[in-house]
C-alpha cells in the first residue's frame, strides 16, 4: 500500500494516493454502496450506524451521515451533493460538516476520488480542497489517512485482496 502523499500543486488542497490489491470495481462500490460506506468511513475510534446515512446515488443526489465518537458518543454530521459518478473510475462529491438539523458549519469543500488499474490493483488518488487553512486540512488529513487504512483492510477481507 502506497503511503500518503503531501499536499502538492494548490496550498489549500489535500492529495492522498493509495493502492489497494482488489479491481477497481470493489473500490468503486465500497465508496458508492451505502451497505459497504458504513463498514469503513470515519477514521478509528469512530462509526458511522447505517441508520444515519442517507445516500441519493445519482449524479446530483445529496448524501449525509453522522460520525459518533465510540468513547465519547459525540456526533459529527457532513454531507453534500454527488456531482459525478463515472462507475469505476471516478466519483466527486461536495463536503461540508453540519449541525444535527443539517445547517451547514463549514465551508463546503470538493472530493474527488479517482480510481485505475495499478499492478494488479486498484491506485485510488483523493483529493479535497480548497480548505481555508492549514489546520484544517491537516485534520482532513489525519481523518483520512485512518479511514483509508480501515478501507484497506475492508476490501482485503470482504473483497478478498490478493
Amino acid at each position: 500500500m502506497a503511503d500518503p502523499v503531501s499536499p502538492q500543486g494548490a496550498e489549500n488542497e489535500l492529495l492522498m494516493v493509495r493502492d489497494f490489491p482488489v479491481p477497481q470495481q470493489d473500490v468503486y462500490e465500497a465508496w458508492s454502496d451505502l451497505a459497504h460506506a458504513t463498514d469503513w468511513w470515519g477514521p478509528e475510534g469512530f462509526i458511522v450506524p447505517p441508520e444515519r446515512v442517507h445516500i441519493e446515488n445519482r449524479v446530483g443526489g445529496t448524501y449525509r451521515a453522522c460520525m459518533v465518537n465510540t468513547l465519547t458518543g459525540d456526533e459529527l454530521w457532513w454531507g453534500g451533493t454527488l456531482t459525478e459518478l463515472e462507475p469505476p473510475g471516478r466519483l466527486v462529491m461536495t463536503q461540508e460538516w453540519q449541525s444535527p438539523d443539517g445547517t451547514p458549519s463549514s465551508p463546503e469543500t470538493r472530493i474527488s476520488v479517482d480510481l485505475a488499474p495499478h499492478d494488479g490493483g486498484t491506485r485510488m488518488t483523493f483529493r479535497q480542497g480548497p480548505f481555508t487553512d492549514r489546520r484544517d486540512l491537516d485534520g482532513h488529513q489525519s481523518g483520512w489517512n485512518s479511514s483509508f487504512d480501515r478501507l484497506s483492510r475492508y476490501l482485503v477481507r470482504h473483497r478478498g485482496g490478493r
